[in-house]
């Protein structure tokens, strides 16, 4: 296939989706499916914004129970110090 016939059969195509847009917006079919796509990106924009919302708390609740984790090894360590440091007794050797 030559360049040529490349270039003619995209512009045919170019020029018959013209022509269909301009049919269906005389008709008014373009306004239903344009109100139908705002209304789809709409219902999508808002479903992102919940997932969006949820998996932020989620994050912060994992966040908060991680910290409260590691105050209690921390307690836990300070005692277990705490413990081993009063059970052991100097030696004195002579």
């Amino acid at each position: 296939m030559s360049n040529k016939k490349v270039i003619l059969g995209v512009a045919a195509g170019v020029a018959a989706l013209a022509v269909v847009g301009i049919i269906l917006k005389r008709r008014g079919h373009l306004d239903g499916i344009i109100s139908k796509a705002e209304e789809f990106g709409s219902d999508l924009a808002d479903k992102y914004s919940n997932i969006k919302e949820s998996a932020r708390k989620k994050f912060d609740d994992v966040v908060e129970k991680g910290g409260e984790i590691a105050d209690k090894l921390t307690s836990h360590a300070e005692n277990a110090a705490a413990t081993a440091a009063k059970d052991t007794k100097p030696t004195a050797t002579a």
